[in-house]
């Protein structure tokens, strides 16, 4: 039977557009697969989209960094930010569930809403922030007529794919590596010619320590905005591959798949050429601006389907909490994935203004909001649980031996958003501290260490 089983699961494995059961219960042990070269390619792939190099171009735009620092920005914020969400991501094989049910552990079954409706509010922001930048980017092609097709045709392609689910999913962004690397070179090297390898400033020039701490915190950021989900992609690996594995793996792929095309935005951004990418690439041929714009859209239906099928298990989870006997099933996931990306589609329909003024607003506003909370999940899972959760409790409507609501956690979270706005450096908002330090943002080491500090303070003496 047990062999049945098995060879069922590897069946299923091979076949990419098998639908998905599982939602949001932990994934049986018969049913788990994949490994570290499959998880390595996932978050490799994950960022080779057309928002890394738009991310890319603000460290020239926006920080004002010449391509040396920004290459130096790049690593260091991303492997800063990286090493927190992999750490997430060591979570999956132990666990086997979504993160936003083991945030139960942390937060109670019902104090978990606020948390779980902050990150569902996320997944459709950077949705739509995608569809935003689609559509700008189809007005560049084929001018303002045809910017709502895009968003219409990415919302049946993301809806078809969240539909079947997390192996059709996974091979989508692992085969679309090569076609976005190879784009990616090719694009460099138009504006090398376009701009005839001129950069507007030295490649060394000095930045303040303003300009170098905004970039840096875009690498941060870029990172821990994947670890509401990052184990909603390794909850399929065997146990047996382990936290330590887990996590350099996608520390890696996630670093090296950030940095190389978030680097060639960079490197875009500081040639100082005043056309935009498809007006580099129109001198060589009149069919290569079509042929970018298809990259660039498939780079946007990756990363959509990412944040659309991790949104439809945190409404799930979210749902469920109401409905504890209830079981949600490849349908349901199918239905939430549907509502919530018209929700994003309607979002960025009535959404004004440049994709890359909105993009750096929704990066600076995460920030705040998304480091609270890692902070204290990866507290009470490393140094508090050290891993260890009463699994059947997670899916209990009183919360099982976490119950309802564990207000400390949510006062250290609410702690931990509160004094990040003093330090607050953002195109909305200037806190008074960040005035006084001349405009360098610090609100994410605030905080990260401050309600991590608390949680672990008050739950060592508690648990």
């Amino acid at each position: 039977m047990t062999q049945f089983a098995d060879k069922s699961a590897h069946a299923a494995a091979a076949s990419p557009f098998t639908i998905e059961n599982e939602t949001i219960f932990p994934i049986p042990e018969e049913r788990r697969h994949g490994n570290a070269w499959s998880l390595l390619m996932v978050w490799i792939g994950a960022n080779q989209n057309i928002m890394a190099i738009m991310t890319g171009m603000l460290y020239p735009g926006i920080c004002h960094l010449a391509l040396g620092w920004s290459l130096v920005a790049v690593l260091c914020g991303n492997l800063l930010g990286g090493v927190f969400m992999a750490l997430h991501a060591a979570q999956g094989p132990h666990l086997g569930i979504p993160q936003m049910q083991q945030t139960r552990g942390q937060f109670g079954s019902t104090g978990s809403l606020l948390i779980i409706a902050i990150i569902i509010l996320m997944y459709v922001g950077f949705t739509a922030t995608f569809f935003a930048i689609g559509r700008e980017q189809s007005a560049q092609v084929f001018g303002p007529g045809y910017g709502q097709i895009p968003i219409w045709g990415a919302v049946i392609v993301v809806a078809t794919l969240c539909a079947i689910g997390h192996d059709v999913i996974e091979r989508f962004i692992s085969g679309f590596i090569p076609v976005a690397a190879l784009t990616s070179v090719l694009l460099a090297l138009a504006y090398f010619g376009a701009s005839h390898g001129q950069l507007a400033l030295p490649i060394w020039a000095t930045p303040t320590a303003h300009q170098f701490l905004a970039a840096l915190s875009l690498g941060v950021l870029w990172q821990i905005a994947y670890a509401p989900y990052v184990s909603d992609y390794t909850r399929y690996l065997p146990s047996r591959t382990g936290e330590r594995t887990a996590f350099l793996v996608c520390l890696t792929g996630s670093i090296v798949g950030t940095a190389f095309p978030t680097f060639i935005g960079a490197y875009l951004g500081s040639t100082g050429f005043s056309g935009n990418m498809y007006d580099a690439v129109r001198t060589y041929s009149p069919i290569l601006p079509i042929l970018l714009f298809a990259v660039m859209i498939i780079s946007t239906l990756v990363s959509c389907t990412m944040q659309i099928y991790c949104a439809a298990l945190s409404s799930l989870t979210f749902l469920q909490t109401f409905r504890p006997d209830w079981n949600p099933t490849s349908r349901s996931r199918a239905i939430a994935a549907a509502i919530l990306l018209l929700a994003g589609a309607i979002i960025t329909i009535n959404l004004r203004g440049s994709a890359l003024e909105i993009l750096d607003n929704v990066i600076a506003l995460l920030l705040a909001v998304l480091s609270p909370w890692t902070a204290i999940n990866l507290a009470d899972y490393y140094l508090v649980r050290h891993g260890n959760y009463d699994i059947p409790s997670l899916f209990r409507g009183d919360g099982g031996v976490y119950g309802r609501a564990n207000r400390p956690a949510l006062v250290c979270y609410a702690i931990g958003v509160i004094v990040q706005i003093p330090f607050l450096s953002t195109g909305l908002y200037v806190g008074s501290i960040a005035q006084s330090l001349g405009g360098i943002d610090l609100s994410w080491i605030i905080g990260i260490f401050v309600p991590g500090l608390l949680y672990w303070t008050w739950a060592r003496r508690s648990i």
